[in-house]
């Protein structure tokens, strides 16, 4: 069963870690909470370190995210297949009965609003005007891949298909899903579009997704 997808979570979490990114000079913050139906602790990527910098491991906030981006061949059927804003972050107290809320002396600092839309999938639902204008020379050479790949038997027409339009389909798709697709993270797993993590031993890996109750298996960096 789809889990039906917020475009926005309100949640109370501890913060388990917190530091640089791989390859960026923005901040990465791993939080107690999973996305709906999604077995990983969140992870949320800024470059605002002034968002972060109150906060530390081991403390309870109180989040508020937004829906992002699409992941690259991802469909949107689920949670996990989208990236997701920090909108807000505050501290939290304890009252009297134990309950945890939002402190009245540390109002949330406000993440800088996004500046672009996020472009458009393949199948384009928005109107032209959302997407930023392409690049010429990067769609240059998308279409040229996408020339090369139909004439060496590749990605050859489908049946039905003219070629005319497959060309430009190809030349679209590894435009919008390759060449403009975000950078990941070092040790990232592209064959599972999961961020890989650090063990104990030093090695990178992550639990498979839909692996059985039975035993978990993991994919481990080098050895795919």
């Amino acid at each position: 069963m789809t889990t039906a997808i917020e475009s926005q979570y309100h949640f109370t979490a501890e913060v388990k870690s917190k530091g640089k990114q791989q390859n960026r000079d923005g901040w990465s913050m791993v939080v107690d909470w999973k996305l709906p139906g999604s077995r990983y602790d969140l992870t949320l990527y800024g470059q605002d370190w002034e968002i972060i910098e109150t906060h530390d491991v081991g403390d309870t906030v109180i989040i508020t995210i937004n829906q992002g981006n699409l992941k690259a061949n991802k469909d949107g059927r689920y949670s996990s297949d989208f990236f997701w804003d920090m909108v807000s972050i505050e501290p939290t107290w304890i009252a009297g009965d134990g309950e945890r809320v939002a402190s009245d002396e540390a109002p949330p600092v406000q993440a800088p609003p996004k500046p672009n839309p996020a472009p458009a999938p393949p199948a384009r639902t928005q109107t032209p005007n959302m997407e930023p204008p392409p690049n010429p020379a990067a769609l240059g050479a998308c279409h040229n891949h996408a020339v090369d790949f139909i004439v060496r038997g590749v990605l050859p027409v489908p049946e039905g298909r003219e070629l005319f339009g497959w060309v430009r389909e190809l030349r679209d798709r590894f435009y919008r899903e390759i060449n403009q697709a975000p950078v990941m993270p070092l040790h990232y797993c592209y064959q599972h579009d999961q961020e890989r993590r650090q063990g104990k031993t030093g090695a990178w890996g992550h639990l498979i997704p839909e692996t059985s109750e039975d035993a978990e298996s993991w994919c481990m960096e080098g050895a795919e």
